[in-house]
C-alpha cells in the first residue's frame, strides 16, 4: 500500500500527463510488479495517468541477488528503451551521509534528525542545479576518488 501511494503521488505531483513511458525501477520488482495494478484497483484515490506504460525492472546492484530468471527478465541491461542504466538513488548517497552520521552520534534525537535532513536537503539542491550533468559520468568520477 506505502508504496502504491508514494507512486500514485509522484505521478500526480510531477505533472506526467505527456510521458508515454515509466521505467520503475524497485529492488523487489519481481514481486511488487505482479499486483501493481491490483493495489491502484483495489484502494481508492490512487491513479497512474492514462495510457502510462510500466516498464519494470530491477536495479542492477540488487538484481544480481535474486534468482536467475530475474537477470533477464528485469535487468535494465536487458530492456530495451533502458539501455545501461543501474538504477540505484539511495545507495549513491550512503558513504557521503554515513560520514555526516558519525559526526552526530552524541546528538539528540532531534538534532541528530535535523543535521541530517539538511544534509539530505542539500544534496537534492546540488541536484538539481546541476541536472544537465551526466548521471553516470558524475557516478565514476566520484568513484574513482573514493577508491584511493
Amino acid at each position: 500500500m506505502h508504496m502504491d501511494y508514494a507512486l500514485s503521488e509522484a505521478s500526480k505531483t510531477t505533472h506526467m500527463t505527456k510521458i508515454k513511458k515509466l521505467a520503475l525501477i524497485y529492488d523487489v520488482m519481481c514481486e511488487y510488479g505482479v499486483h501493481l495494478h491490483a493495489g491502484f484497483l483495489k484502494y481508492l484515490g490512487l491513479s497512474l495517468p492514462e495510457g502510462i506504460e510500466i516498464i519494470k525492472a530491477i536495479g542492477l546492484f540488487h538484481v544480481h541477488g535474486h534468482i536467475d530468471e530475474c537477470l533477464h527478465r528485469y535487468a535494465t541491461t536487458y530492456i530495451p528503451d533502458l539501455a545501461i542504466i543501474d538504477g540505484e538513488i539511495l545507495e549513491t548517497l550512503w558513504s557521503v551521509i554515513n560520514q555526516t552520521a558519525r559526526s552526530t552520534r552524541g546528538a539528540t534525537t532531534a538534532h541528530r534528525t535535523e543535521v541530517l535532513d539538511d544534509h539530505m536537503g542539500d544534496s537534492n539542491w546540488k541536484k538539481t542545479i546541476n541536472m544537465g550533468l551526466s548521471h553516470l559520468y558524475l557516478k565514476w568520477y566520484r568513484g574513482c576518488i573514493y577508491h584511493y
